[in-house]
């Protein structure tokens, strides 16, 4: 099943980040491994979410529930930080 995902759209948006970060040097090597391991955690995420659900409808709800579920988890820990 060769669709795209809304993982492989936060892939796609992490890598031009990473990308644009390391030419013009305002994204640091520490902060660019991060990134590369969120790269790599969505990658098998998605591999596994392909495996376990069949169809792209229900592929599509679980991966956007979990990428909001993520966004308003780091508001969360950002709001409580600051």
């Amino acid at each position: 099943m060769n669709r795209i995902t809304p993982f492989n759209i936060v892939i796609a948006i992490l890598l031009i980040w990473l990308g644009f970060g390391l030419i013009d040097k305002t994204l640091l090597l520490n902060n660019a491994l991060w990134v590369l391991l969120l790269i790599v955690l969505c990658v098998i995420g998605d591999q596994m979410i392909r495996i376990a659900l069949g169809s792209l409808k229900r592929i599509w709800m679980m991966q956007m529930l979990i990428i909001v579920l993520t966004i308003i988890g780091a508001f969360a820990i950002w709001y409580i930080k600051n």
